[in-house]
């Protein structure tokens, strides 16, 4: 394979993770700000509130431990050596992966917020943690990190998936 080539692909690879990540920390975070109508977070933190700084850095470590799973498939979904169109096709699916992991990042730490919730009558998590209470904080976040890291580990099947292959995508659109 030709080495400009190569370098080309690890770079675009390299600002395709960046852009998907900044996007995915901002859209999570903003998510969450809507779903803590309560608490203004960077308020909260200019206080020193820690129960706040926790969630959102668990925030922020869960999506890029889920986003860091769909980053690292896009060098399986980018197929190498091939045709112009066959490659422009890979790249509109790896995008299109991405976006669907940023997607899957954002819901399942909601639903997962919301099951603790559930789960905890008599307690409303999010006032505790206004109120700077630490260790509900670590409870809610070691909740929302390991939900995302069981998650990234199933983001690896995504490629197997028929949608996910360019050949298969290429030859339906009688490539």
């Amino acid at each position: 394979m030709d080495l400009t080539f190569s370098i080309i692909i690890f770079l675009l690879q390299v600002f395709v993770g960046i852009l998907f990540a900044v996007i995915s920390v901002y859209l999570g975070l903003r998510f969450f700000d809507k779903m803590t109508d309560g608490i203004d977070e960077i308020k909260e933190m200019k206080k020193g509130n820690l129960a706040v700084a926790i969630i959102l850095a668990s925030l922020i470590l869960s999506i890029g431990t889920i986003i860091q799973q769909g980053v690292s498939q896009l060098d399986n979904v980018l197929v190498r050596g091939v045709s112009l169109p066959l490659f422009i096709i890979a790249f509109v699916m790896a995008m299109f992966q991405l976006a669907v992991v940023i997607l899957i990042a954002v819901t399942v730490i909601y639903v997962a917020i919301r099951v603790l919730d559930s789960m905890t009558v008599g307690i409303n998590e999010l006032e505790e943690i206004k109120k700077g209470n630490v260790a509900m904080a670590l409870v809610v976040a070691t909740v929302i990190y390991l939900v995302s890291f069981v998650v990234a580990g199933a983001i690896t099947g995504l490629n197997e998936l028929s949608i996910f292959k360019p050949e298969i995508v290429a030859a339906l659109l009688g490539m």
